[in-house]
């Protein structure tokens, strides 16, 4: 189970004068053992900044996150990191690799004979 209740996130931008950027406000939500949750939302609204909290790459600035292992409640914001979750993700490729040494590779030339051409130089 998962538990995380009011939890907020802001980022500060130091490179344009220390913009406050909040992210997250109160997310709050519960996740039971076996259960599956989709996060739905637009761009920029914290999506993978709840995730990455949820494994303890991000600490929240307000709110708690707590996830119970066996009978034990682990709260993610204090806990030691031994404690903390791992998370493996998975990486799709979607399309060939492009080498550095090519940029202008995309959008140059037409379909088949460009990809030819990039193979021969890569």
């Amino acid at each position: 189970m998962i538990n995380v209740q009011n939890v907020s996130k802001t980022f500060i931008l130091h490179q344009q004068n220390g913009v406050r950027l909040p992210v997250l406000q109160r997310a709050s939500l519960t996740v039971n053992a076996g259960e599956c949750v989709v996060l739905h939302g637009h761009s920029g609204s914290g999506k993978s900044t709840l995730l990455r909290s949820l494994y303890a790459n991000y600490l929240p600035d307000e709110g708690q996150i707590q996830i119970k292992h066996g009978e034990e409640w682990v709260d993610l914001v204090t806990a030691p990191a031994r404690k903390v979750v791992e998370i493996r993700k998975n990486h799709h490729r979607l399309g060939e690799p492009v080498s550095a040494r090519h940029p202008a590779y995309f959008g140059t030339g037409s379909g088949d004979a460009a990809s030819a051409r990039y193979r021969r130089t890569a």
